[in-house]
């Protein structure tokens, strides 16, 4: 995460693996992003869903 103005950085994944293209929800109550974590050691990239909750 990081303000528009590009202060306030904070990371939101401990994963050493691939996490990235986060989006939100047009509402900001989910945020969706790509990851190779739980493909068994192989390539797929896979989508997750998750709400977020400040």
């Amino acid at each position: 995460m990081i303000d528009e103005d590009g202060s306030n950085l904070e990371q939101i994944t401990t994963e050493s693996i691939f996490n990235f293209f986060p989006m939100f929800s047009p509402y900001g109550k989910q945020l969706v992003f790509s990851s190779n974590r739980n493909n068994g050691g192989g390539r797929a990239t896979n989508l997750f869903i998750t709400d977020w909750i400040d």
